[in-house]
């Protein structure tokens, strides 16, 4: 009976301390429910494409809350989604990897086209700003960003995007921004899903976002000398 007694505690402190799992919703406030970007040994290159070496060990978060109906998204075979991201050198990096059935681009509204909703707020206030909104098409050619937004590039046909945001000193081991990610699915011409990374019974008209921390399992050094992905890529 004692081992039993105690092998409940073992789980139930467990639980305890892996709060990034068991986010949820309550009374409009996010609890427990946020990303921790590692800090990166080498900075990926921005160019569409996740085959830089970091993307292969960071923690995915996955887009499966339908934010329009408040429910968990079940329908894979339509869409399905998830992102990593990671810092180094004042620079935050998103990777964000899509499945989608039905591409939609050709529309002019942006409502009614396939696009990412990203808010990232420096200043952590823990609220939706538009000034911290970014929405961006698939396959945008546009180059105009908005701070600290710096670079958006697509890769194989609009199914994978990497994006840079310059955070300068907030990008820092032990800092927190307010962060939030949706997909907005569009079939046949007509808004059809916003599809996010959130906690159970979130919907887009929570004013809260999530947070995003910045960790480090390895100290940032100034001395070291690090080979460039991007010189790798370049003899190929």
């Amino acid at each position: 009976m004692c081992l039993n007694r105690q092998i409940i505690t073992i789980i139930s402190l467990l639980l305890m301390t892996t709060p990034y799992a068991l986010g949820h919703v309550t009374g409009g406030n996010l609890q427990n429910f946020q990303y921790n970007a590692e800090l990166a040994s080498v900075a990926p290159i921005v160019d569409g494409y996740l085959d830089d070496p970091v993307w292969e060990t960071a923690i995915p978060g996955k887009l499966e809350q339908d934010i329009i109906m408040g429910r968990h998204w079940a329908e894979a075979i339509d869409f399905t989604g998830s992102f990593a991201a990671v810092w180094r050198n004042g620079f935050l990096y998103i990777a964000i990897k899509l499945n989608d059935d039905q591409l939609e681009t050709d529309q002019t509204k942006l409502l009614l086209k396939d696009h990412l909703i990203i808010y990232l707020d420096p200043h952590h206030s823990g609220r939706k700003d538009d000034f911290y909104r970014f929405e961006i098409p698939i396959r945008n050619e546009s180059r105009v960003l908005n701070y600290p937004l710096t670079r958006v590039e697509w890769g194989n046909n609009g199914q994978t995007c990497e994006l840079s945001f310059r955070l300068d000193d907030i990008a820092k081991k032990g800092n927190t921004v307010g962060f939030s990610i949706a997909y907005n699915d569009v079939d046949d011409g007509q808004q059809q899903h916003k599809i996010a990374w959130a906690p159970d019974g979130y919907t887009e008209e929570n004013e809260f976002i999530a947070d995003l921390v910045f960790t480090a399992r390895i100290e940032p050094n100034k001395q070291q000398k690090l080979i460039q992905w991007g010189r790798i890529k370049s003899l190929y």
